[in-house]
């Protein structure tokens, strides 16, 4: 008897069970704030649209750039030496606009939006990382030609 019981609920519950391998972020990619670095990449991972999960996967490669840029500046700042960091605050700030003006577009279905957005993350953290580097030159030919090249 016990078994048919446990049978029967779990023929009931298992459409549930397999709806819930997709986190509940995925159907609402512009709701992301207060997740760290770790909880985006496993959002990522259970994201069935591709789209979306790599802008999760973009969004916690940008924190992690971001701790990684700001312990350098800290650990500089500490020696005594001092060390411009205006590329860090331009990286962020770029980020956060591009967020806010494509967050009202963002939807799991809204592929252009997406892929606008994973575009943006990409190529500011390229430049990111030639500044952090010491490649200002290329980095800033590298924003010149993306400038030059975008429909904007």
């Amino acid at each position: 008897m016990h078994t048919r019981i446990i049978g029967a609920l779990l023929i009931l519950y298992s459409g549930t069970l397999l709806a819930v391998d997709e986190h509940v972020a995925c159907q609402h990619p512009n709701a992301y704030a207060d997740y760290d670095a770790d909880t985006l990449h496993s959002i990522a991972r259970s994201c069935k649209v591709s789209e979306v999960a790599d802008l999760y996967y973009h969004r916690a490669s940008h924190i992690r750039q971001l701790e990684k840029y700001l312990l350098f500046e800290h650990k500089l700042n500490n020696l005594g030496d001092s060390e411009n960091i205006a590329y860090i605050d331009a990286y962020r700030i770029h980020i956060g606009l591009a967020e806010a003006l494509l967050s009202k577009e963002l939807a799991p279905d809204a592929t252009p939006a997406l892929n606008r957005l994973n575009r943006i993350y990409e190529r500011s953290g390229e430049i990111a990382e030639l500044r952090f580097r010491g490649y200002d030159l290329i980095a800033n030919r590298l924003q010149q030609w993306l400038r030059e090249k975008s429909n904007i």
